[in-house]
């Protein structure tokens, strides 16, 4: 049997459409796999999504890697969890919504039209005999706005002295009350990438090449309104860097929500904040005691990891172009007569050799 090496993951995942961030934890190979949920239902008219995996266990059976050679791999990342029904429960009317899996493990709503202020949601999830609940939680009235900006600097990273990074900013208007509300912000990027345009007969282009993903992962941006005296007052937070590289040589936007959540969801992602940041061992702080708001029903006693949130979201985007950057930029995929066909990277001729793109723009590309 062949072995990658053995990594303990904890995926934690944003409440988007279509893209997926992870945190990485080691994990201790307990006897049987736990489930992981994350998820974030909003607001917004857009998909909602629930994803569903489980970790490793003692007794994780191995994948077969390689079926002409009969080689098998075995590995402790997470796996997705299929074939599980979910659903999202409004608490004070009885009323279901069930989600569909579109992919292993990643299961949307789409029928959701919004719940009313006095609404209590939980998720249900039923996994063969099993069945888990969330606690029951309320949109959050109370939100700021978000002025977004960006900005180019070098800065040391590692053994680079001089690295070059773009920052995005937001001056938030906090909302006009004194506390009882916790905000967080969630980043995600698109942009667009330019593949070789290859001289023919026709002069035609290749398709537009839209690639998604997350800037910088591993930041969580949170504010506590109990902790400040600034009711409708301003507050600058630095909401994701990204290294400057090809990516930004055309128009690159940056996505940013801003969620009102639940006191518990504050003290949940301010505790997988210090874990995130703590620079001793990770063992100092195990995921395991991340209380999350998930349970068994007929075992509570079952650890359940991840979170369930409730909140109301705004959306603010921005982008920047080839001119913004002050620093060069070398294009990669430009055309070269004398460089042969394989001599070109594999993400210049083909927008699928990105994991997570499409070719054609989002509805609201142009909007701005």
């Amino acid at each position: 049997m062949k072995k990658l090496k053995i990594l303990g993951v904890l995926i934690v995942f944003l409440g988007l459409s279509s893209c997926v961030e992870q945190i990485e934890f080691e994990l201790e190979k307990l006897e049987r796999e736990r489930l992981i949920v994350s998820g974030t239902l909003t607001n917004l008219n857009e998909p909602q999504v629930v994803f569903l995996s489980e970790t490793t266990s003692k007794a994780r059976k191995p994948l077969l890697a390689d079926e002409e050679n009969r080689i098998f791999t075995l590995n402790d990342l997470p796996r997705p969890l299929q074939g599980a029904r979910v659903t999202l429960v409004d608490a004070s009317q009885g009323r279901p919504w069930v989600y569909q899996e579109t992919e292993p493990g990643k299961y949307e709503l789409f029928d959701y039209l919004g719940a009313g202020s006095n609404s209590e949601l939980y998720l249900e999830i039923r996994v063969g005999d099993r069945v888990y609940r969330s606690r029951p939680q309320k949109i959050p009235e109370a939100i700021g706005s978000d002025e977004l900006s960006f900005s180019f600097e070098r800065t040391r990273l590692k053994d680079n002295p001089d690295a070059a990074q773009v920052l995005i900013k937001t001056a938030v208007t906090l909302p006009d009350q004194v506390g009882d509300y916790y905000l967080r912000w969630a980043v995600d990027e698109a942009y667009f990438w330019d593949l070789t345009f290859f001289p023919n007969p026709f002069n035609t282009p290749p398709p537009p090449c839209i690639v998604f993903g997350f800037p910088d992962p591993e930041r969580i941006t949170l504010i506590n309104g109990d902790l400040l005296n600034k009711p409708g007052g301003k507050s600058t937070q630095i909401v994701a860097k990204r290294l400057v590289d090809q990516s930004l040589l055309s128009r690159h936007y940056f996505t940013v929500r801003q969620l009102s959540i639940s006191k518990n969801a504050y003290e949940y992602w301010r505790r997988v904040r210090e874990l995130v940041n703590n620079t001793g061992s990770v063992f100092d702080s195990p995921p395991a005691s991340i209380q999350g708001n998930l349970y068994n029903v007929n075992n509570p006693d079952e650890v359940v990891l991840g979170y369930f949130e409730v909140a109301r979201a705004k959306v603010s985007r921005i982008y920047t172009t080839f001119a913004d950057v002050p620093f060069f930029l070398e294009k990669s995929c430009e055309y070269i007569p004398s460089k042969r066909l394989d001599q070109y990277l594999p993400t210049c001729l083909s927008c699928n050799a990105f994991p997570n793109s499409q070719m054609e723009y989002p509805e609201w590309w142009f909007d701005d």
